[in-house]
């Protein structure tokens, strides 16, 4: 019987899942109040194998503690994820302590419809289109389409690939960045991190989608930004801290780059005084690209997957590698 820690509203929607796994399963019910068993028993000496953060502890801001938890349970082999990222503390302190972790892409459809509506929105000018409607102001223009675009995005993981296959479709050339320029079919073309900026004069948008390491914080900083086309849009769906928020503030007011939607920030939430709320070149969302209307059911979903696999001692497909 394997003991695996879940958080009560997760165990609430997976229950039936988890009964129709063939592994035998002792599911352990974690909140705030402590650890009980399914018949909402204390348990006094509870030693799970695997255990999952859910998204249910992140919208409760409970995150850390349940981290904190699994940690000092001293028992916990896997951990399972409910977002792409790893960059978070709670995130942090799992993986520090050893523990075995799997991120999730769960957010990644979400993540690629909010790119794909923020430009085409951005491309058809949506927002003079409401305001003409709310001055009963009839006005018949043409509008730039984004068939025959070229979108380099940085980053070239699965988000990566979930936005190249909606793009491509609508005659938009995709090149992928990343360490390695190893083929991919969802890419046009592929480029490393050394041919960066090269591929920057040539988009006409730059989406990141990259993880926040140590490599990339502050990637886009005033170099980046010059090598950019004055009529480029930038893309963040990454990570605030991939930004310069100084620097993309200057390109903006400057015209070095055309305009910049942005869904990421650091820190967030986004501080009424920045100058980003009401700058006329950009666009503010708070970090929801992810939060599509199936992103739960999909977390839930690569949770029971991921634990078949893991008790069937099946690779796991989302496992972050040491670094």
């Amino acid at each position: 019987m394997t003991q695996v820690l879940i958080p009560v509203p997760a165990y609430e929607r997976v229950a039936d899942r988890l009964v129709s796994l063939p592994h035998q399963i002792e599911p352990l019910l974690w909140s705030t109040g402590g650890v009980v068993d399914n018949d909402g028993q204390p348990v006094e000496k509870p030693a799970p194998e695997a255990a999952w953060m859910s998204i249910d502890a992140f919208f409760t801001g409970d995150m850390m503690t349940l981290a904190q938890s699994i940690v000092s349970l001293g028992s916990v082999s896997w951990v399972q994820a409910p977002l792409a990222g790893i960059d978070a503390p709670s995130f942090q302190h799992v993986i520090d302590a050893g523990i075995r972790f799997s991120n999730s892409d769960a957010p990644n459809i979400g993540v690629a419809e909010y790119v794909m509506s923020a430009l085409l929105a951005h491309r058809h000018g949506i927002a003079h289109r409401i305001e003409h409607q709310r001055e009963r102001h009839w006005e018949q223009a043409p509008w730039p389409e984004i068939g025959g675009q070229r979108w380099v995005i940085v980053g070239f993981g699965s988000i990566g690939h979930e936005i190249a296959q909606r793009a491509r479709p609508f005659g938009v050339e995709i090149v992928g960045v990343r360490r390695t320029a190893v083929p991919d079919p969802a890419a046009d073309q592929m480029a490393t991190m050394d041919e960066l900026a090269t591929e920057l004069a040539l988009a006409d948008v730059v989406i990141l989608a990259c993880p926040l390491t140590e490599q990339t914080r502050g990637l886009v900083d005033r170099d980046f930004l010059a090598a950019m086309r004055p009529d480029a849009v930038l893309v963040n769906v990454a990570r605030g801290g991939v930004v310069n928020d100084d620097a993309l503030l200057a390109a903006l007011d400057h015209g070095t780059i055309g305009s910049a939607i942005l869904d990421v920030f650091d820190p967030e939430p986004l501080p009424e005084s920045s100058p980003f709320w009401t700058h006329e070149n950009v666009t503010v969302t708070s970090h929801i690209a992810g939060a599509g209307a199936g992103f739960l059911a999909r977390n839930d979903q690569l949770f029971i997957e991921q634990l078949d696999d893991y008790l069937a001692g099946r690779p796991l497909r989302l496992e972050v590698k040491p670094t």
